[in-house]
């Protein structure tokens, strides 16, 4: 009887050496606690393609009001239409934000349109509709 239960014992301890190492060869290491960090102590902006993952509507496309941090795409130049209506622009201002509209890269469109509305500079009308349909198929890329 003993033999049988040292045959048992030994036949699952080798099982579940056998499990750990499939296991840590999948994974590719095995993490020890000291490895494993806590999510909400990582920087969500490490990876500018990528959202962090830690809510539920991956903030780096929202367009919604984040804080107070006002993030400069090369345009300054656009403070001076602050407080301007959206319909209100002539051509050569128009212009100038399409020099700035253009010269985006699509994973910056969202930065940038979330950083005009902190910055209170209305959009012309004429690169609204085209701003948010770049942003509106970004998130369904990503998704």
């Amino acid at each position: 009887m003993t033999t049988f239960i040292w045959i048992l014992f030994s036949a699952l301890v080798l099982l579940g050496l056998f499990s750990w190492l499939l296991s840590k060869y999948f994974t590719g290491k095995a993490q020890s606690p000291a490895d494993v960090t806590d999510p909400a102590e990582q920087d969500p902006e490490t990876d500018d393609d990528v959202c962090c993952g830690q809510h539920l509507v991956c903030e780096k496309d929202s367009l919604m009001y984040q804080g107070e941090e006002i993030v400069y795409y090369d345009d300054d130049e656009l403070d001076a239409y602050k407080g301007k209506a959206a319909d209100a622009y002539t051509g050569a201002e128009i212009k100038d934000f399409e020099d700035v509209f253009y010269t985006l890269q699509e994973s910056d469109m969202a930065g940038w349109l979330r950083s005009l509305q902190l910055r209170e500079i209305n959009l012309p009308l004429q690169l609204r509709d085209e701003a948010l349909m770049i942003v509106s198929e970004r998130r369904q890329n990503i998704q």
